[in-house]
């Protein structure tokens, strides 16, 4: 799937502000088209960590520039960063809820915190994500008595209850099996023709990344390489891509 709009997100040779690294970050030039899929990768995902929270807006760049949104990141003021980030959803499937709170409160409080709707809405809101996305679980339940798909399911909502314009995504496949991860990719497939998306982690289901990749891009110390598809990305004769793609075989 190719578009011609206008980019969501554009990095111009921007290099992340990174502190506490001993790994080399080479500057990243790339476009994130609407309703699009990206995924970073790489050998260092603490490094790719550090490029998606640079490209999300969470932190600007140490040089270079990123556009998010229409709004160069380094410019904005305190106010305005929490302007961008109601539009922005964020899963890390490292740690996915709060513990503390039961499932539909996970999935208010990002509406909440922005003050956006009336506790009554906010509620309705949620349980109307939480169905549209397959929780059959009592709603009140917490973290800890959900299975792993489960507790994927409510961080989507969660994620998505701001209705944001991008959504990126932190090994959204951890902790799944074969089987959940394939029905987490059909979740998170039907959200790419109503939002962008970036993830990391997306190795650990090529055939997510083989039917949805609209762009691959792999980062490492010496390289930074753009593919627009799994197939050209599969199929490099890139050395070091190809040492990358042999651990799945492993």
């Amino acid at each position: 799937m190719t578009t011609h709009c206008s980019p969501l997100i554009k990095a111009s040779d921007a290099i992340p502000q990174v502190e506490n690294s001993d790994l080399r970050f080479l500057p990243l030039s790339c476009q994130i088209n609407p309703a699009s899929l990206t995924c970073l990768v790489g050998p260092h995902r603490p490094q790719l960590r550090d490029y998606q929270r640079m490209l999300a807006g969470i932190t600007p760049p140490s040089q270079g520039s990123v556009e998010v949104l229409g709004q160069i990141t380094s410019d904005l003021d305190q106010i305005a960063w929490q302007q961008l980030r109601t539009k922005i959803g964020y899963i890390s499937g490292g740690a996915l809820l709060l513990s503390v709170q039961h499932g539909l409160m996970n999935v208010m409080l990002p509406a909440l915190y922005h003050q956006q709707w009336s506790f009554r809405e906010v509620a309705d809101k949620a349980r109307a994500l939480l169905d549209e996305l397959g929780c059959d679980f009592e709603l009140t339940t917490f973290p800890a008595l959900l299975n792993s798909l489960q507790r994927s399911r409510v961080a989507l909502a969660r994620a998505l209850i701001l209705d944001p314009s991008l959504l990126f995504l932190d090994v959204p496949f951890h902790d799944l099996g074969a089987n959940e991860r394939e029905t987490m990719g059909e979740l998170l497939a039907d959200q790419i023709p109503y939002r962008s998306i970036c993830m990391i982690g997306g190795l650990q289901s090529p055939q997510f990344l083989e039917q949805h990749a609209n762009q691959i891009i792999y980062i490492s110390e010496q390289k930074v390489i753009h593919f627009n598809s799994w197939k050209s990305f599969s199929q490099t004769e890139d050395q070091d891509v190809h040492g990358l793609l042999s651990t799945l075989k492993s």
